[in-house]
Formats: structure tokens, sequence, C-alpha cells
């Protein structure tokens, strides 16, 4: 039980970096982006080519990170960004859902459709009831510090509080002369940014299949619309996710597990949409 704690812990870690990034397109740029999940399966791959290729996994993990990020570039500017601006959001969402159902088979034509894992061996650290890798506990301290980093942008910075005024006051934002599309296009790759980095994360201790990406998106859109999109609610329900997954599918088995877990969040959700339904009446 104490080591399945741990492996939720870091398998959370990426939950939690996952999540950032899709509560930032949805609080900022008001766009559910259903590809977020193609994205890190994308980072997945391109990290297990680089350290297959002899690349060091640091260097790997980071390679694979930027590539995602500009190939977001492409993705926003010529499907998003255009839908936005003359279909509205309906058009956008079928887009990046269509993205992500075609993703599958193109990372079968890439990489094969095998279940793959990194040809690397990490060192191992002892803790009380269980282990971790080292690689393992350096994602859970990024998914920490970047969540308190973003935090304190979004904050205390000019491009934090730029972003966060074309995400709520976008008319105001425009009058004061703010490029809505540039904020827009920036956020959208951070965001991508942040799933390529979970990506090259959490491949390095989980294995990668093609059709991944249906399963994350769906665990990061239950992290984030349970934790109202805020930056402290990815982090804790991420890594709560992660602990309650762990621990099911050591209670119980995989399928049934699985299940049980989506439950859990479900109910969650709908008690904090009745929450949120209350304060409105009140």
């Amino acid at each position: 039980m104490g080591q399945a704690g741990w492996s939720g812990l870091a398998v959370g870690s990426a939950y939690v970096l996952m999540s950032l990034g899709f509560a930032l397109d949805l609080e900022v740029c008001d766009i559910v982006n259903a590809a977020h999940g193609a994205f890190v399966v994308l980072g997945m791959y391109l990290m297990l080519e680089l350290t297959g290729a002899g690349w060091p996994v640091a260097a790997a993990i980071a390679a694979a990170t930027l590539a995602v990020a500009l190939i977001s570039v492409a993705v926003y500017v010529l499907l998003v960004g255009p839908a936005r601006a003359s279909a509205g959001h309906r058009i956008q969402l079928v887009y990046t859902l269509l993205l992500l159902i075609a993703s599958p088979a193109v990372f079968q034509i890439f990489f094969g459709g095998d279940i793959l894992t990194v040809p690397h061996t990490f060192s191992s650290v002892s803790l009380p009831g269980g282990s971790l890798s080292t690689i393992e506990i350096a994602s859970i301290a990024i998914a920490v510090i970047l969540t308190a980093g973003l935090g304190v942008a979004g904050q205390r910075t000019t491009i934090g509080k730029l972003a966060h005024a074309a995400g709520r006051y976008p008319l105001g934002a425009q009058a004061i002369g703010l490029s809505l599309s540039r904020v827009y296009t920036l956020v959208f790759v951070l965001a991508a940014a942040l799933a390529g980095l979970a990506g090259g994360l959490i491949v390095s201790f989980q294995p990668v299949s093609p059709t991944l990406g249906l399963e994350f998106i769906s665990v990061v859109f239950l992290v984030v619309i349970v934790g109202r999109t805020s930056l402290t609610g990815c982090l804790i329900l991420g890594f709560g996710y992660g602990l309650v997954q762990a621990v099911l599918n050591y209670l119980a088995p995989a399928a049934i597990a699985a299940t049980a877990v989506y439950l859990v969040f479900l109910i969650a959700l709908v008690l904090a949409q009745r929450g949120l339904g209350r304060r409105a009446v009140a």
C-alpha cells in the first residue's frame, strides 16, 4: 500500500502538469482543447525517441517540451485561432476533438502500435513504505515548483496580469491596446509546453501507447473542472487523482479501479457544481 501511494504521487505529478496547461487554455483563452491529451502523448513519444538515440534524459525532456510547443503554434495559427475568430467556440472544439481522434493513427504510423518504455534505468531512493526513482521525485518537485511559479507570475508580473485581463475582461483589454490574439497564442503554446513536459516526465516511469491521449484528457478534464480551473485546485486534485488511482489499482482489478476512480471524481464534480449553484442562488 505504501508503495502504491508513492507511485500514485509520481503519476499525479504528471496529471498536475497536464491540468495546469488545460486550465490555462480554459481560464485565459476560453478554449476547451481536446487535443491537449494528444500533446502529452506526443511528448512521451518524442522523449522516448530521443533517449533511444542516446540523448541524456534531461535534454530529451527539454527537447520534447520545446518540440510540442512549436507544433502547437501551427495548431493554433492554422486551426484554433481562425476558428475562434470566425466561427466561435464550437468549431474550435470540433477541430481539437478531431486532432485527438486522429492522433492514435498518426502515432502508429510514426512510432508503431506497441506499448513502449524508456530504455533507461534510474536510480532509486528509499522512502517510508516504499521507494521512488530519481525521475519520479524530480517530477513531483517540478509539478509543485511550476504550480507555485505560475501562481506568482499570474499575480505579480506584468505578463501574468495582462493574461488575466485578457481572460476575464477581453473587451477592456482590447480597449487599452492589448493584442488578444497574441496573448491567446502565447498561453496556448505555454499550455502545450506543459503537456509536452508532462509527457516527457511520465514516460520515464509509465509506458506509452498511441491511444493514451483520450485517457489523459478525461482525467485532466475532471481534475480541472472539479478544481474550478484554479492552479491550487489542479495541484491538489492532480496529486489526489494519482493517489486514488494507485490505491484502487492496488486493491482491485484494473478495470474496476479505473471505473471507480472516474466515479469518485464525477461525484466530486456534481457536488462542486451544486455548491456553485447554491452560491449563485444565495
